[in-house]
């Protein structure tokens, strides 16, 4: 199983999906799925951390509740929305003590509290054979934002500026299993101003969560578009390199296409959080290679398409 041929089955199946139930607005290709029941676009998210996948054993429960609750409102935040609430599904491992299951309830609580997306119910199994690991599923009901509606990764023009939050590469301590893949700030807060302050001029945005390549690739192909990145404009974490951006993934910050007339007005970092904005790049219109992400520098260019982290 290759996760990408995957994700195009899923896709293609579902294409049919709003024309057999005009309340789903957007099914399975983008951050979120989007439906809308007449009060406005709600947003619908679910993901899961999985032990010996996501994160080591031995982990401490509030940084497995932070990146579960954390990557899955990093989603909702690459529409522009923010968190209502959500359900937690725990598969424990057998032997779990009751200290070990409510610390972890408490912390997914806590972090719920500091994110304003309180849990309100779930489900709760454990396994029968000693080696099954702990996996918790967090699923999510988001709000659009109210003027903007829900960006979609299938919205970037050619002429658009390329943008990212942050800064990207090494979010894995080598030999660890820790690192900042445990400790996700999803941008809610950065996605909803974007949101706000560039409205429709706003095109496309996701999040960067399996490496600046590969996820540049599917906001191009969603958008049917070239993703030109300048290597030296990309920002990166102390220690970290741009293959390391391109590849490592779990980094949960924001990419962005905006309109060009819009672009020269962004400031260099959002004015309530500090969080940094980079331009890194350009969208063209495709040529006979078609759709895809290149990466740039003196050397040339080359196709980072499908450089990154996937299942398979």
């Amino acid at each position: 199983m290759l996760e990408t041929n995957l994700l195009a089955h899923i896709a293609a199946r579902s294409a049919g999906l709003a024309h057999a139930f005009p309340w789903v607005e957007v099914g399975p290709g983008d951050d979120c799925a989007v439906i809308d029941l007449g009060g406005g676009p709600l947003l619908l998210k679910v993901d899961q951390v999985v032990e010996g996948r996501h994160f080591v054993a031995g982990t401490q429960a509030p940084l497995i509740a932070r990146k579960a609750l954390g990557r899955t409102l990093s989603d909702i935040a690459a529409m522009g929305g923010e968190g209502v609430c959500g359900l937690a599904a725990c598969v424990l491992a057998a032997g779990t003590s009751q200290h070990g299951a409510t610390a972890l309830f408490d912390a997914l609580f806590e972090w719920a509290q500091t994110w304003r997306c309180p849990i309100v119910g779930g489900d709760i199994s454990t396994h029968t054979q000693p080696q099954g690991p702990l996996t918790l599923s967090i699923s999510l009901l988001g709000r659009a934002h109210p003027l903007r509606g829900p960006v979609l990764r299938s919205g970037a023009c050619a002429g658009d500026s390329l943008f990212v939050t942050g800064r990207l590469g090494g979010s894995f301590e080598a030999g660890t299993g820790l690192g900042r893949h445990l400790e996700v700030t999803p941008r809610v807060a950065e996605g909803a101003w974007l949101a706000e302050h560039l409205g429709p001029s706003l095109h496309a945005m996701m999040d960067v969560s399996d490496g600046l390549g590969i996820d540049s690739g599917r906001l191009a192909r969603a958008s049917g578009v070239r993703v030109i990145i300048e290597r030296d404009a990309v920002p990166l974490n102390a220690g970290a390199a741009i293959g390391n951006a391109l590849l490592d993934g779990e980094d949960y910050e924001l990419l962005f296409a905006v309109a060009s007339e819009a672009a020269a007005r962004l400031p260099a970092a959002f004015p309530h959080t500090g969080v940094p904005i980079a331009r890194i790049g350009r969208i063209e219109a495709p040529d006979a290679r078609g759709a895809g992400a290149w990466l740039i520098d003196a050397a040339g260019e080359r196709d980072v398409s499908d450089v990154g982290w996937q299942h398979g």
